[in-house]
């Protein structure tokens, strides 16, 4: 029961995590268009989903795709919104 209840809180947050880092995709396409934001947030947002990725693929004795998975997408959404602010 306990590692039902652990999956599912895991899986809630990994979901809240997605929609987290899709939040992203509007900031990008106004960068783009030229209405460009401070790049420092998702500078800062990448390196701690970096961190989060590397700790999920290093996990033993299996990785742990419910950090791996949003924080990927965090890591790549993230950088392009610092590269397209610039």
């Amino acid at each position: 029961m306990k590692n039902k209840i652990h999956l599912f809180i895991g899986s809630v947050g990994a979901t809240i995590g997605l929609f987290v880092f899709l939040a992203y995709i509007p900031q990008i396409i106004f960068n783009l268009n030229g209405d460009k934001s401070q790049p420092w947030q998702p500078l800062i947002a990448a390196i701690s989903c970096l961190v989060w990725v590397l700790y999920g693929l290093t996990n033993q004795p299996k990785r742990d795709y419910i950090l791996i998975i949003p924080n990927t997408l965090g890591v790549i959404l993230g950088t392009l919104t610092f590269l397209t602010s610039l």
